[in-house]
């Protein structure tokens, strides 16, 4: 039997067990996104030795394949959640989270990971930009949802998914300099700042704008002229995000931040009358991308390089989820206008590490071949899947009842 059959029959097995659960298990602590790791774990060499994903070709090549089909189906999906005055109203919340709680987190994880391993600095900033962003697919799964919104305000889901969804593209700067300054030390503020900052990065914000305005006009026109409904809409904003991933990447632009620009002026340009349904979305989502590619992501987990860390293992991961993110949501909160304590703290530990971070750790692990970055990475993710998982629905209930 085929490799690759085998590993779609499983896959589809998966989706269908835990969509019969799909309520249920949105009032679990064991949310889709941990089970669909831990059926990866089993079937895995670790238990099982059911799927051998060294028969499949290169692991990183899928990986990084895999996680930008991914995001930029997740990142569509957030651009459509998040209502078209959010960012009017909110400038000032989202500048003090991407500019400087992001940096702050950029640099705790660096700072962590070198007094834990050891390693260079370079390498340690580095890997603390690959898991810099949080992630917008974990994001979903505590934003989105009848708990999500009977608990949640609607200000606080805006303001995560709005954030996870920006600083996706935004962590890109980040790892491109580390990159540059690792493999051309001479010349690497230069490139930065010639071609990540004002080709890479600016050039993914205005294609997006334009690019995400002309596909509005046009699906607007058709619409207008009874060319289509909105049943087609859904298909349409997809397949956008796709184009705009790919033919951005073949021109040497942030396809991951363009996409999400891309969405986020479609639907302005069609108007609050043409939402699409954000269930819809994130159940198809899920269904289709983020459970494969978390089973995919356990079934590749490097236990021996884990345990060949020791205590360090268990140190970064705790150090990083308690520190990385959350002190400054408290630092800030002075800043951020209309919270209480209560809202920076659950917006502070609700910043998850995942598809988002292992694109850049594939990403970067294809140009330098360091295993570090795999190893620490994936680790980090992991430790996010499980703890984020396992906290959402609990801390989502006791936030919602105080």
């Amino acid at each position: 039997m085929k490799p690759f059959d085998v590993a779609i029959a499983l896959f589809s097995i998966i989706i269908i067990v835990l969509g019969l659960f799909y309520k249920r298990l949105k009032k679990s602590a064991f949310n889709e996104t941990l089970l669909s790791m831990l059926c990866g774990i089993a079937l895995s060499p670790l238990i099982f030795n059911t799927l051998k994903v060294a028969e499949w070709g290169k692991t990183e090549d899928i990986m990084e394949k895999a996680c930008r089909l991914t995001l930029s189906m997740a990142l569509m999906a957030t651009a459509f959640r998040i209502p078209q005055q959010y960012l009017t109203a909110n400038k000032k919340i989202q500048v003090t989270l991407l500019l400087l709680v992001m940096p702050a987190m950029f640099l705790t994880s660096a700072t962590i990971i070198h007094f834990m391993t050891g390693l260079d600095w370079l390498f340690s900033l580095l890997i603390g930009a690959v898991i810099t962003p949080t992630d917008p697919v974990l994001a979903g799964t505590v934003v989105t949802g009848e708990t999500a919104e009977k608990w949640l305000p609607q200000r606080i889901r805006d303001t995560i998914s709005f954030e996870s969804g920006a600083n996706d593209g935004l962590a890109f700067p980040f790892v491109m300099l580390c990159l540059l300054l690792i493999e051309k030390p001479g010349h690497a503020w230069q490139e930065w700042l010639t071609k990540t900052l004002l080709w890479e990065t600016g050039g993914a914000i205005a294609l997006g704008l334009v690019l995400g305005y002309m596909f509005g006009k046009l699906l607007e026109w058709c619409i207008k002229k009874n060319f289509t409904g909105k049943p087609a809409i859904l298909a349409f904003a997809l397949s956008v995000g796709f184009f705009v991933l790919t033919a951005l990447e073949l021109i040497g632009v942030n396809s991951i931040l363009a996409v999400f620009v891309v969405g986020l002026m479609l639907k302005k340009t069609l108007g609050e009358q043409e939402d699409i349904e954000e269930e819809e979305i994130q159940e198809m989502m899920s269904r289709l991308f983020t459970i494969p590619i978390f089973v995919f992501f356990g079934l590749i987990l490097p236990w021996q390089q884990w345990v060949a860390l020791g205590w360090s293992s268990v140190g970064i991961v705790v150090l990083v989820l308690l520190l990385r993110r959350l002190p400054f949501l408290l630092l800030t909160k002075p800043l951020l206008r209309g919270f209480s304590f209560k809202d920076a703290a659950f917006i502070g530990w609700f910043g998850p590490t995942g598809v988002a971070a292992l694109f850049y750790c594939f990403y970067t692990y294809k140009k330098l071949h360091m295993e570090e970055i795999w190893i620490i990475s994936s680790l980090v993710v992991f430790g996010s899947v499980i703890v984020h998982g396992m906290t959402a629905y609990p801390l989502l209930k006791k936030y919602g009842k105080q």
